[in-house]
């Protein structure tokens, strides 16, 4: 059974559905190769699950992330051959607004398949289908794809990689409008979401291969310069055995390939439900997006629709409130369209209308009701920009930010806390905050700082990946990784300066706030075809991001944060607490508290030791990193780039699960400890350690699957990013690189079960030695397995 990830881009609800029910009317079909390059903007986390889906790689030992590394760059080889120019679009920090929708697709896509996998037995689990119904993203995909589209930046100009200001789509979306492309993805939000000059969203699974032998459906020469297949009933569509592949992996085959993908245009959609394009964000919003998710008992799309209505029937349904609204019964002397008060009233009439008449709400729940609906079609809105990069080779607006002007761009207030509340008065203080502010600008434009950290500074929160793990003992996102991200979290804090949970509203700006609810325009009359966008006035609550849309040059109201040194900072952690998603707020302790407790002889050589931690030298830098992980040994300095943070996860692994058996002495604590031999197993599951010929060899099996090597497993990948995730916010991602695309899941639990013997090629002894070295004592004693009773 082919899976699908649960509601892992839901975008509009049903809208896919609705899409894929109207395609003869709503969608063109367009091919390539073509005559130039065909700019296409591809949403990164659509592009990692749509591989892993298609690829057949098993995800149930950890992740199989050499071969995953193999094929992304099969794959963005393939499109580039083809004529595709690349943009790579990656989500950068979650708005809070998501929270909730994030948090019931964690539950829903991974510690519910986790909870039903450990409560089945070992022969069912390990069929393939209870496999592919309860498949999880292995956690360690995101790093391996990214690093190998860098590897191909680094050989072509057909590729840029692009890490959101905030949520990818409208990033995305804005991109692709300026160099005149398309966007690739699953996510219904792309035929919402709309800029000048985009030209619409291709489904990335509905990409079909041909062999340039074949003869391709009839088309005819565009003007952007591909081929466009018509759509008269005259013309005979493919058969399939012209067809060498379908989907997002090209097929391998010897001849050359060309592909054809479905295009669907929010202007044509617009068209189709007789509404501006302009209030698609509204009809979305309306219908349910992954904004207007509520977290309290009742959701609010649940009060608009019958349970039995379709999703096609409740867009349907939505459309014509819309249109009604704008567009009464017309009369024979009435010339124009009823005049309504602001877009605020089409909001109000619209949620009155779809509100069934025998609704018990009294009129503040109608209005909180409303406020929900202009949150969440707000998200939608992309700034109006006068800028054009058509046929350009680069979309870049300044080194800062690709799209937009310094003083507009919503990342860099997340890095400038430290900055708002400094004396500006040319002392040594602000230059470090400016370095520091310069070197995480750069870090995450290059790909060297995890969105995950960008959470951190946008809203004090932090989601670790989770995967399958045992969920009756607790969480190593908690016991593994947590007291690494305290580090973390100090760090930042020092550099550049954390979010306060609490804020006092008068310390918000409530009259910039008060004076944009007071625009009002009219809605177009019916008379008026220029596309003027209604949903203006919304707009104008975001001028603290983006500015004026008239182009006016004052740059936003920055509020300036108030800095409470009473209390100790704090994050919001969202893991698993036994069977559900959990908020656990963590209070960490200041940096220079945490310094006093590790041995760095910097801080002893140092006169000054006001000069932030960030702006040491590296070597200083890395002494800290390696005194934080209990590794400042020569051995471990004495390894490889490549092999220092296996050895760094293994050893913390090692070290916190002898502590935790050392301070709560039980049976599961001293279960959670590793043996010589299962370490031995790890450091056998890199690549480093296979030929070719051996993974060739061993690919098709699959070893049997134990409570404990998944348990183990879950250790190390919570390690593994934690490790990173330390290394990225130290400036140190170069030094210590993640190892990610070189680990096999499979290859671990092989040699955990026998079924492959572990090798030592002559660089294994040295990377033992630095893994062990001071541990003897954590390792617990290899337990013999009790031996078959012989009947008699």
């Amino acid at each position: 059974l082919g899976f699908q990830f649960p509601s892992e881009f839901m975008g509009i609800r049903g809208l896919t559905t609705y899409l894929q029910e109207n395609q003869r009317t709503l969608c063109n079909t367009l091919s390539l190769p073509s005559v130039s390059p065909v700019p296409l903007v591809v949403d990164g986390w659509s592009f990692i699950y749509e591989i892993h889906r298609n690829s057949g790689l098993p995800w149930v030992y950890g992740g199989e992330y050499e071969s995953y590394h193999r094929l992304v760059s099969v794959v963005v080889n393939a499109w580039i051959k083809v004529g595709f120019r690349l943009y790579f679009v990656f989500d950068g920090a979650y708005p809070p607004l998501k929270f909730p929708t994030l948090s019931s697709r964690l539950s829903q896509s991974h510690i519910q398949p986790s909870l039903l996998f450990f409560r089945t037995s070992s022969i069912s689990r390990g069929t393939h289908r209870f496999l592919s119904e309860t498949r999880i993203i292995p956690p360690l995909s995101y790093t391996t794809c990214v690093e190998a589209l860098q590897k191909i930046r680094r050989t072509t100009d057909a590729l840029e990689i692009h890490f959101a200001d905030e949520e990818g789509d409208p990033y995305a979306v804005e991109l692709a409008g300026r160099v005149g492309g398309y966007v690739a993805g699953n996510d219904s939000d792309f035929v919402v979401l709309n800029a000048n000059g985009y030209r619409g969203y291709v489904p990335l699974n509905e990409l079909m291969w041909y062999s340039s032998a074949t003869t391709l459906p009839v088309k005819e020469q565009s003007d952007h310069e591909f081929q466009t297949v018509r759509k008269p009933k005259a013309t005979k569509k493919p058969t399939d055995d012209a067809i060498v592949g379908r989907g997002i992996i090209p097929p391998d085959v010897d001849d050359q390939l060309a592909v054809t993908f479905k295009v669907y245009n929010p202007d044509t959609l617009a068209a189709h439900l007789k509404i501006p394009s302009t209030l698609l964000p509204l009809l979305g919003a309306l219908i349910g997006n992954d904004y207007s998710v509520s977290d309290k008992s009742q959701n609010i799309q649940s009060l608009f629709f019958d349970r039995g209505l379709s999703s096609t029937q409740r867009i349907s349904r939505v459309a014509h409130i819309i249109l009604t609204i704008l567009s009464p019964i017309p009369q024979k002397r009435q010339k124009h369209k009823h005049q309504l008060g602001s877009v605020m009233d089409l909001i109000d009439r619209s949620v009155n209308a779809l509100l069934p008449r025998s609704t018990t709400l009294n009129s503040n729940e109608i209005e909180k009701i409303v406020d929900k609906i202009v949150d969440a079609t707000l998200q939608y809105a992309i700034p109006r920009s006068e800028r054009s990069n058509h046929g350009s080779s680069n979309a870049w607006s300044t080194g800062a930010c690709p799209l937009h002007e310094p003083e507009f761009c919503p990342l860099l207030p997340l890095i400038s806390r430290n900055f708002e509340m400094i004396n500006k008065e040319g002392n040594e203080e602000l230059s470090n905050v400016i370095k520091i502010r310069n070197f995480y600008l750069d870090a995450y434009r290059n790909g060297q700082l995890s969105p995950k950290i960008m959470d951190i500074l946008n809203s004090a929160t932090f989601w670790p990946r989770l995967f399958l793990e045992n969920p009756d003992i607790e969480t190593v996102g908690r016991s593994i990784g947590r007291p690494l991200r305290e580090w973390g979290y100090a760090v930042i804090h020092d550099a550049v300066g954390l979010p306060y949970t609490e804020v006092e509203d008068t310390e918000l700006g409530g009259e910039e706030h008060d004076n944009s609810d007071d625009e009002i325009v009219d809605v177009v009359e019916s008379d008026d075809e220029s596309g003027e966008d209604l949903l203006a006035p919304l707009k104008g609550q975001l001028q603290l991001l983006h500015g004026s849309d008239e182009g006016g040059t004052e740059p936003p109201i920055r509020v300036p944060l108030i800095q409470q040194h009473s209390r100790m900072p704090t994050v919001t952690e969202y893991i698993r607490r036994g069977t559900r998603v959990a908020e656990e707020v963590v209070v960490f302790k200041p940096l220079r508290a945490l310094l006093s407790s590790i041995s760095v002889p910097e801080l002893h050589r140092r006169t000054d030791i006001s000069t932030p931690l960030l702006l040491w030298p590296r070597e200083d830098r890395l002494t800290v990193f390696l005194q934080v992980l209990g590794s400042d040994i020569l051995p471990v300095r004495a390894l490889s780039s490549e092999q220092l943070t296996v050895a760094l996860s293994l050893r913390w692994a090692l070290r916190i699960t002898h502590e935790r058996a050392q301070v709560f002495p039980s049976k599961d604590q001293d279960n959670e400890r590793w043996s010589r031999r299962e370490a031995h197993c790890f450091l056998a599951s890199f690549s480093w350690t296979n030929s070719p010929a051996d993974e060739t060899n061993h690919e098709s099996e699959f070893p049997p699957i134990s409570n404990r090597s998944i348990q183990l497993m879950a250790q190390t990948l919570s390690a593994l990013e934690s490790i990173e995730h330390l290394s990225q916010i130290l400036l140190l991602s170069e030094i210590v690189p993640s190892p990610a695309c070189l680990l096999s899941g499979r290859t671990f639990h092989r040699h955990l079960t026998n079924t492959l013997t572990v090798k030592e090629p002559d660089t294994l002894p040295l990377l033992w030695e630095a893994c062990s070295h001071g541990l003897d004592g954590a390792f617990r004693e290899e337990r013999a397995k009790k031996a078959k009773k012989v009947k008699k």
